[in-house]
């Protein structure tokens, strides 16, 4: 197999008909749906031609394997999200969707509640990534909306000097990309561009690797004009760390996980889908690699949502989830170790719901107990799944049978202040 190299930002341009051979390949790899060769052929077909399709625009994760897959380049994601967004745009989203949408004025929402229920220290230090006043150096670290949500792992020894500056209303517009909104995320380029030129930073340091896609290779095509000398994941801030000798391993750890992958990691190459696993070989965990891995990984189950059909229903949200756990169950490892606070977030709270024991743990915690030093209380893990478990209860569930429809509003340029926007 060829060595899977970083994307261009090419890789997200429009769908291609003229080079698409109607082969079928795209959906027959695909890790979530697998259609036989003949379905796919149709299915493609459809979508093509502006049909309904049986299945991809219902299940589709947009996790963007499929363009991998196909030989000719022709982007077939791109189409599915074109066809979610012109949907949408008649339609318009099931109003139980609307818990889903994380920014200004939509609060509460899943993020916003979390918080509300969080320690006094973290929500003053959440609070304290909206200042706007002048960076302490050249460099912006930007912790994005699911490190929100756990903000204690910015804690760790390793991220003391950094400058973090963020909060919900700043989001880079992942999932409004993911889900085909496109109006909006031209929205969310011009406030970020407003944002960044108030702190002016030169280099910009994503603690997700989601964001570090977006801002390197999607948000340049919806009108970000920023530019920044360089944008970095904190993966590779780690590993660079580690080999320079910054970071020190005290305590070995002796045990096995398998990897949730990120969604985006694939973008940046096979070097880049090593990195969290030469960090774990380097604190003493043997990776045991289940069959969604890397470049054909899944997403950890919130993507089971972004269907205009499904519209962030929360059963389809868990049995998306529940099909990666009983995978990572099967491998018989003694946790599943992630990189997204968003995957921590989604396994988490569906143990709420799963009825056999895991453990779940971020590659922050796993570092930080490999140097000794004292990562997020499970206790606290545990009280931060229960918030977002009955934020879904109390919000969202009330109003999955709900037939009405929602358009989101428009986002002003600058968001209200800190205070006001809760």
């Amino acid at each position: 197999m060829n060595k899977i190299k970083p994307i261009s930002i090419e890789f997200f341009s429009s769908f291609n008909q003229e080079t698409c051979t109607k082969c079928g390949i795209c959906f027959n790899k695909c890790p979530v749906m697998g259609l036989s060769m003949e379905d796919s052929v149709e299915e493609i077909r459809r979508l093509i031609n502006g049909e309904k399709t049986r299945r991809v625009l219902k299940e589709c994760q947009s996790c963007f394997s499929c363009n991998f897959y196909c030989p000719e380049d022709a982007h077939p994601a791109s189409l599915i999200l074109q066809r979610w967004n012109e949907a949408y745009k008649k339609e318009g989203l099931k109003i139980r969707g609307k818990h889903y949408m994380t920014f200004y004025p939509y609060y509460p929402n899943f993020r916003s509640y979390v918080m509300d229920h969080m320690p006094k220290k973290t929500k003053e230090l959440v609070k304290s990534w909206a200042d706007l006043s002048p960076l302490n150096g050249d460099t912006l670290t930007y912790p994005g909306c699911n490190v929100i949500t756990y903000a204690e792992l910015t804690q760790a020894s390793f991220f003391k000097d950094l400058d973090i500056r963020g909060r919900l209303e700043y989001c880079c517009g992942e999932t409004l990309f993911r889900t085909g909104y496109t109006n909006e995320l031209y929205q969310v380029t011009k406030r970020l561009d407003i944002w960044f030129n108030i702190l002016k930073p030169k280099k910009l340091l994503v603690l997700c690797t989601a964001g570090t896609n977006v801002f390197k290779n999607v948000l340049p095509h919806y009108g970000l004009t920023y530019k920044f000398d360089s944008i970095k994941s904190y993966i590779q801030y780690l590993w660079e760390e580690i080999e320079n000798g910054k970071i020190q391993i005290t305590n070995k750890l002796d045990m096995t996980v398998s990897i949730q992958d990120s969604c985006y990691s694939k973008m940046f190459g096979d070097d880049y889908m090593d990195l969290p696993r030469k960090i774990l070989e380097t604190i003493g965990v043997k990776v045991i690699e289940i069959e969604a891995c890397r470049e054909n990984m899944r997403c950890c189950g919130i993507g089971g949502g972004f269907s205009l059909d499904s519209a962030y229903h929360t059963m389809k949200l868990r049995s998306a989830t529940l099909r990666n756990i009983k995978e990572f169950k099967k491998a018989k490892v003694d946790a599943v170790c992630v990189y997204c606070a968003g995957c921590l977030a989604t396994y988490t709270t569906a143990k709420k719901l799963y009825f056999g024991k895991f453990k779940v743990y971020h590659i922050i915690e796993l570092l930080q107990m490999a140097m000794g030093e004292k990562p997020m209380s499970n206790k606290e893990k545990k009280k931060r799944a229960k918030h977002f478990f009955w934020g879904i209860m109390k919000k969202q569930v009330p109003k999955l049978l709900s037939k009405k429809t929602f358009k989101i509003a428009d986002l002003p340029e600058t968001p209200p202040p800190y205070s006001e926007a809760y």
